[in-house]
């Protein structure tokens, strides 16, 4: 009875977790989108850069996201709560599904590979 207990993957995940992991996506797109900007401003006449103003709204979007969710994954709040992992099976952002697996992984060790999605 105890034994199959411990290998079963848990149907919930921290929402500090998540949170975290959404945190450094979004940070990590920031970034992506600071080189396309860079890129975009480089490659057109400079009479046209205004149109990019749309690069500077939606960065500055993303970064206040990414800073929102790094400091509610901070919160003391946030440490008991749980979210159902049927939430995060629709969640495709590569580096936060990766890092869901890792750490999910981590707590699981004697339980062999878990996949999340």
């Amino acid at each position: 009875m105890g034994r199959s207990a411990v290998h079963e993957v848990p149907n919930t995940l921290p929402l500090r977790q998540i949170l975290v992991g959404v945190s450094a996506q979004l940070t990590a797109t920031f970034q992506d989108l600071r080189r396309l900007e860079a890129i975009c401003l480089e490659s057109i006449p400079h009479e046209k850069a205004e149109g990019l103003q749309d690069f500077d709204r939606i960065m500055q979007v993303v970064g206040q996201l990414a800073q929102c969710c790094g400091e509610l994954g901070l919160e003391a709040s946030t440490g008991n709560v749980r979210i159902a992992r049927s939430v995060m099976e629709h969640v495709t952002l590569g580096e936060l599904r990766q890092r869901l697996l890792a750490e999910s992984s981590t707590a699981s060790a004697g339980s062999g590979d878990v996949d999340l999605f």
